[in-house]
């Protein structure tokens, strides 16, 4: 960030708040002490009546106000992300307020920005609701793929197959950013396959935008492709039973298993998963033991008891040993 950059981003934070301490300053803008001081002294020269020192924090003295804030297309673009995640959890009031609130902020863009988040709007969605647990190492490939989708660039990427326990490289045409079962996922039209893929944005490794276009009218709607894959066409669904003591340690875990709806009864609570890889969801209903059983299908059923056949005769010895005692 240049300096006067980081002077409008000082003004606009001492702005949203009553007081900011100068650590807060230090943190967010990763420059010394010194700098913050300074920056302050020039923003103060240039008029703006700014209060406080640095113990006890600064602020703008009230009666102050900024002229209107102008957002980029970076940030709008995260502003976007937000919105489709309280469209889809934030309940019907909220999801209004924010709906008028984006209207606001593509009122202010410039032009070519306005454009670049209305191809970007349509391509964006979130299927089911979020993980409660907090995400720790944050994808470092979404801007990346927004500017892709909204250009209509193609991409060259490095991908790591859980599943295949291989990395190979693909060139695609990105659709779409999706978010279900906890994570964001690519949805591409693969050059090498010649169909539509599902890429899970985390196992990208390496992402190169690339200088040729492509035509995505060209293309059925991805997201028919999603809801085909997530909603049931594609994709397996189970039927699992929990108990409730077990129930309660789920409820950070099985977004990523494909979580979609849960029936409580009095002693248990059923649960439906949509996954594309039933040995996935077997592996972890294993860590349940006896709490847990599997309703359907009958292959994931037949895969729970041979984990549990093959965990059983590679611990046998230890029955064995304790028998002997």
């Amino acid at each position: 960030m240049n300096r006067i950059d980081r002077l409008t981003a000082i003004l606009v934070h001492l702005q949203s708040k009553s007081r900011v301490p100068l650590e807060e300053m230090e943190e967010r803008f990763e420059v010394s002490r010194r700098t913050i001081f300074r920056d302050v002294k020039s923003l103060m020269e240039a008029g703006v009546p700014i209060g406080g020192d640095a113990g006890e924090g600064y602020f703008i003295v009230e009666g102050y106000h900024l002229p209107p804030v102008v957002f980029n297309k970076e940030e709008a673009a995260a502003i976007l992300v937000g919105a489709k995640f309280i469209q889809k959890n934030g309940g019907e009031k909220i999801s209004k307020n924010f709906e008028e609130a984006m209207y606001k902020i593509k009122a202010v863009l410039k032009y070519r920005d306005r454009e670049f988040l209305e191809n970007l709007e349509e391509s964006i969605s979130v299927i089911g609701p979020p993980t409660a647990t907090k995400m720790t190492n944050i994808d470092p490939h979404i801007e990346e793929l927004q500017i892709a989708i909204a250009s209509q660039k193609k991409i060259k990427i490095t991908y790591y197959s859980n599943y295949t326990e291989q990395t190979n490289q693909r060139e695609v045409e990105p659709l779409g950013l999706v978010h279900y079962s906890g994570r964001w996922h690519l949805i591409a039209y693969c050059l090498l396959r010649e169909d539509f893929r599902d890429f899970r944005t985390d196992r990208i490794q390496q992402l190169h935008i690339t200088s040729e276009s492509f035509d995505r009218s060209k293309h059925p709607n991805f997201m028919e492709f999603v809801h085909g894959m997530v909603g049931g066409t594609d994709a397996k669904e189970a039927e699992i039973r929990f108990s409730k003591k077990a129930a309660r340690f789920t409820q950070d875990q099985r977004y990523y298993y494909g979580f979609l709806e849960e029936t409580k009864h009095e002693d248990f609570i059923d649960m439906k998963f949509i996954t594309p890889h039933y040995p996935y969801l077997a592996k972890w209903l294993l860590m349940y033991g006896s709490e847990v059983s599997v309703l359907s299908p009958p292959q994931l059923q037949g895969l729970v008891a041979t984990y549990s056949k093959e965990l059983f005769e590679h611990h046998q010895k230890y029955f064995t040993a304790e028998l002997r005692k």
